[in-house]
């Protein structure tokens, strides 16, 4: 069964090719798609327990943070088998805005990279009283470079972030790995953070990973081809997914730190987290979630340690695998 999961994982990872799907029918693909994810055979099972249920989460503190943020233009060229290219709209920018303004979240982090930066949209971003963070320039992780590269890819994107920090009213400069990941490398990574020290950097990690990527590509495509049904379906899904992990994250936490924690939570800005955003953030709210500044949640004792990415990973990752488990 663990190579089942393993193979599972491996197959969420890879976008459905728009030519490898294009022969089957549409209800097909979305389901297939779905069910390569891992955790989704499971929603049937506890949707009906507790996710939806208000109060489910009471209590519970959350900081919302944000991967990449969309652009204001589309690239029709720029992947032909992405089938989410047209997410990079202002429309998709004002609906992640407007979402954090109607539920009054307080300031909320964007992680940037510099290869992907409308610096028209990031400047309404902090104009609007929101934040940005850094990561390295082209998403690289820290596991496929030196600690030299490594360090030389975080700077060219401070680089690139700098007329932008300038206009930020933070006196914080937030650091996130890539994908959260560091490797097994202690002297690389001690000099990764020796760097960030030195350079005033806060690293940020995340305790509830929203993985909306995995959804990301199902969804793009189900609307592509204008099937409301299979997007429908492919949304609701996903919130079910999310708020299972956010019950069963809480739940790891406590059993982790033998007490509650404030959480800090992770989505990327995608089509799909652009046009459910605001319906998630009343539904964590209606269950009982008070939504806190970063800095808030960082100064829990749980994220007083050097090796504070891989603290919230713990979570992640054994989160990951209670919802594997509910799948044998």
């Amino acid at each position: 069964m663990a190579l089942v999961v393993a193979l599972l994982f491996l197959c969420a990872s890879c976008s459905p090719s728009k030519n490898a799907q294009a022969a089957k029918p549409a209800m097909t693909r979305c389901q297939e798609e779905l069910n390569s994810i891992p955790g989704v055979a499971a929603v049937s099972r506890v949707r009906s327990k507790h996710p939806e249920d208000e109060g489910a989460l009471r209590g519970m503190e959350i900081a919302l943070t944000i991967d990449r943020m969309v652009l204001s233009k589309a690239d029709p060229d720029h992947d032909q088998d992405d089938w989410c290219y047209s997410e990079n709209t202002r429309e998709n920018f004002e609906k992640l805005l407007g979402a954090l303004k109607e539920n009054e979240l307080p300031p909320t982090v964007d992680f940037l990279s510099g290869d992907s930066i409308d610096q028209v949209l990031q400047q309404e971003w902090l104009q609007s009283g929101n934040l940005i963070g850094t990561t390295t320039f082209a998403g690289l992780s820290v596991k496929k470079r030196s600690a030299q590269e490594f360090i030389a890819e975080l700077a060219r994107n401070e680089q690139a972030l700098a007329p932008l920090w300038s206009q930020s009213g933070s006196k914080q400069k937030y650091f996130r790995y890539p994908e959260l990941k560091l490797g097994m490398d202690a002297q690389r990574t001690g000099d990764v953070r020796a760097y960030l020290k030195q350079n005033g950097y806060i690293e940020v990690p995340a305790t509830i990973n929203a993985r909306d990527e995995r959804f990301s590509q199902p969804y793009c495509a189900a609307r592509a081809r204008k099937d409301d049904v299979c997007a429908n379906f492919v949304a609701a899904t996903y919130k079910s997914l999310l708020l299972d992990e956010t019950i069963k994250s809480r739940a790891v936490a406590q059993r982790i730190a033998g007490r509650e924690i404030k959480h800090i939570l992770v989505i990327e800005a995608n089509q799909l987290t652009c046009d459910l955003l605001n319906e998630l953030l009343h539904l964590y709210k209606a269950m009982g979630v008070r939504f806190i500044p970063l800095d808030q949640a960082l100064r829990d004792p749980f994220y007083a340690t050097e090796d504070i990415t891989n603290a919230g990973n713990q979570i992640v990752w054994e989160t990951r695998r209670v919802q594997a488990s509910a799948d044998e």
